[in-house]
């Protein structure tokens, strides 16, 4: 059986849906199990009576259409989507619920911007609003609204809806797509790792070349480098001698190498041809001698100082508001319907809307994490107030009309904010402005 659903905007409670069913035909076992635990994947709603007819009023709030939501998804992105997406038909029984009294329609499904779960229109009928052929159509409709980069995924989708089309065997083809995004086990940071006994010696050996002083050295390479597993077999010797323990090589080699060094260092010091004499000056000659062979640089001539003249500031740069332009219009531009812009003037003049009826076309900012575009028409990247899905405009048989999708700075119409997915009819001259800092448009229908 199909029942008429009615679509209700206010600005106070939002938008919402209105579904009569008889009295005689609601199914109450399931009502009350909802009642009681209500599941996330339906809408919310209120039921009363009225004349032997049951009013069912779903309100929509956070919720925005599916259709809104469009654009591509990574591999991992698509499979999660078809498995929230299917999840509720197949573990309904939970709640006593039926699978073909969901409303099994592209245009009746819902989602929230920070969660990834589809929200359904749930009718508590004894009788199926709904059937398998409804199925397979919102599933092919779904493929045009959501869309994936991997051409070989996207076809096996296709392929499994147009065939025999199974929600079970279709989960377990795309179970491998979806543990594709598993996070991997990340190395451990280079300061977190343990240092072995090469690291240290090569450290304390560097040290050394560096220009620490050997005795600096010696202590640093001592303190670094663990206690040797050979049993102990040291000699004793005199006061004042320092050994050094190196793996693989013995402690009198140690030493012998040790006094080498310091004996070097001795004799460099020592050594009278590399020694400056006393009042040494420059390169090595004494001040006197200096002053003989130098002559007395001449006096620096004193320049007067230069005055420029004082000049008035440049002007900051501000921007200026675009006037709307009488003299052409949308219609002239591209003979299509849609926004002309009266804001900043570093914003697009147009917004070409092209869509029929029954269609829908978002507005949003690009967004760089993406990397990808996920609306119609999306602003740059650094244009302020503007979020990344901001905005939707539908067409029907009445005209046109504009949704908030519950952006952070809001949608205005003529100056008053629009509450979240509650469609606003536009009408010709209507201002327009997608956030508060400057994206100002004028509709032309």
């Amino acid at each position: 059986m199909i029942y008429e659903i009615k679509s209700k905007s206010d600005f106070l409670t939002g938008a919402s849906l209105h579904v009569m069913i008889p009295e005689d035909e609601l199914d109450r076992k399931a009502l009350y199990t909802i009642q009681a635990d209500r599941p996330d994947f339906i809408l919310p709603f209120r039921h009363r009576c009225i004349d032997g007819q049951i009013e069912l009023v779903y309100q929509i709030g956070a919720h925005s259409r599916l259709q809104y939501l469009s654009g591509g998804r990574s591999p991992k992105e698509y499979a999660d989507l078809w498995s929230s997406l299917l999840y509720p038909l197949r573990c309904c029984g939970d709640w006593f619920m039926q699978p073909y009294s969901f409303v099994l329609s592209a245009g009746y499904l819902y989602c929230e911007k920070n969660k990834k779960t589809i929200s359904y229109v749930y009718i508590p009928s004894i009788k199926a609003c709904s059937d398998y052929t409804a199925l397979k159509e919102m599933a092919a409709e779904i493929t045009k609204i959501i869309t994936v980069a991997d051409a070989d995924l996207e076809n096996k989708v296709l392929r499994a809806i147009l065939k025999d089309f199974d929600p079970d065997d279709f989960l377990q083809m795309l179970k491998s797509f979806a543990a594709s995004g598993e996070s991997v086990v990340q190395p451990r940071p280079v300061s977190e790792q343990r240092f072995v006994p090469e690291q240290r010696v090569a450290s304390a050996v560097f040290e050394a070349q560096a220009g620490m002083p050997v005795a600096q050295a010696k202590a640093t390479q001592q303190a670094r480098i663990p206690p040797s597993p050979v049993p102990d077999q040291r000699e004793e010797r005199a006061c004042g001698e320092i050994v050094i323990n190196i793996p693989g090589a013995s402690a009198d080699k140690a030493k012998d190498t040790l006094k080498n060094k310091e004996n070097s260092v001795e004799k460099k010091d020592k050594d009278p041809k590399k020694q400056k004499p006393a009042g040494a000056g420059l390169f090595g000659r004494k001040k006197d001698d200096l002053q003989d062979v130098i002559p007395a640089a001449p006096p620096t001539p004193v320049q007067a100082p230069v005055i420029e003249p004082v000049r008035p500031p440049a002007p900051a740069l501000v921007a200026t508001v675009c006037p709307v332009d009488t003299t052409q219009s949308l219609s002239e531009v591209s003979g299509t319907s849609g926004f002309k812009l009266v804001g900043s003037v570093l914003l697009p003049p147009f917004i070409d809307v092209r869509i029929e009826n029954g269609e829908v076309f978002t507005v949003g900012r690009y967004d760089a994490a993406v990397g990808k575009q996920q609306s119609n028409f999306e602003f740059e990247k650094k244009t302020k107030a503007v979020s990344r899905r901001h905005a939707a405009i539908e067409r029907d048989a009445t005209g046109y009309s504009i949704v908030d999708l519950t952006s952070s700075a809001g949608t205005f119409v003529n100056g008053q904010k629009l509450p979240p997915n509650t469609p606003c009819q536009l009408g010709n001259g209507c201002r327009v402005s997608f956030g508060n800092a400057g994206a100002d448009y004028i509709w032309e229908g």
